[in-house]
């Protein structure tokens, strides 16, 4: 195994993912500079998605699990890379060609960052031309972690996915990071087409704004235990 500066896992978590799966695959085995190993974690999936994986057979690692949730597929996916660098990718989104080419290059460029983290663009269907870099000026910044190259000491410093949360993982996961100091550089490009649907497990807001307070006392839990100053 290929442990250098240009050595990266994928983590794509899965479930019922049939009807985009394929495209979020092409999108990775497409990037300009290959990743190491790609890795599906079936959440539970009752649909066809184990079906669609089997047209990559040799390319993929692929792994099945009982339904317990993004970040139990998440931590998974981690437990098993075994590159320097992770990249997650959602089953539903779409990378551009060169994210980690580019991203790669800014961790070689700049010595101390530990996250790299770029734009992305929502879409309401298939990109047409996804191979385009978009200007950051007409897609958003969020912390979203499709759009990021992470390198794994990360996870050492401020742990995996909190399993207790059924939602917004990734979001308590960077509230970590920015509780502890995580060194992040921003790339001013678009990286990730999010692609909007009928079944974005966000789209039940009652359920999400849950979650996401719950991980906002979480947060504030964790910052009065340490004593740092409430900045959210």
């Amino acid at each position: 195994m290929n442990k250098g500066r240009s050595s990266y896992s994928v983590i794509i978590p899965v479930f019922n993912g049939e009807k985009y799966l394929d495209e979020a695959i092409s999108s990775v085995l497409a990037q300009t500079l290959k990743p190491e190993e790609i890795i599906i974690v079936d959440d539970g999936s009752t649909d066809s998605t184990a079906e669609v994986v089997k047209k990559y057979h040799g390319s993929v690692l692929y792994s099945y699990q009982s339904n317990k949730g993004a970040a139990a597929a998440r931590n998974t996916g981690l437990r098993m890379a075994k590159c320097d660098f992770i990249s997650f990718i959602d089953a539903d989104d779409i990378w551009v060609k060169d994210k980690n080419e580019k991203q790669m290059k800014l961790f070689n460029q700049h010595p101390g960052t530990e996250i790299v983290l770029g734009f992305l663009m929502p879409v309401s269907s298939k990109p047409q031309k996804h191979d385009i870099n978009f200007p950051a000026k007409k897609s958003l910044l969020l912390t979203h972690l499709g759009s990021a190259l992470i390198h794994k000491t990360v996870f050492e410093k401020i742990g995996n996915f909190d399993e207790q949360l059924a939602l917004v993982e990734d979001t308590d996961w960077f509230f970590r990071v920015r509780e502890s100091g995580i060194n992040v550089w921003i790339q001013n490009e678009m990286v990730q087409y999010y692609r909007i649907h009928e079944k974005n497990s966000t789209r039940d807001k009652n359920k999400t704004n849950f979650y996401i307070l719950l991980a906002y006392k979480k947060s504030l839990d964790r910052k009065r235990k340490s004593g740092i100053q409430d900045t959210l």
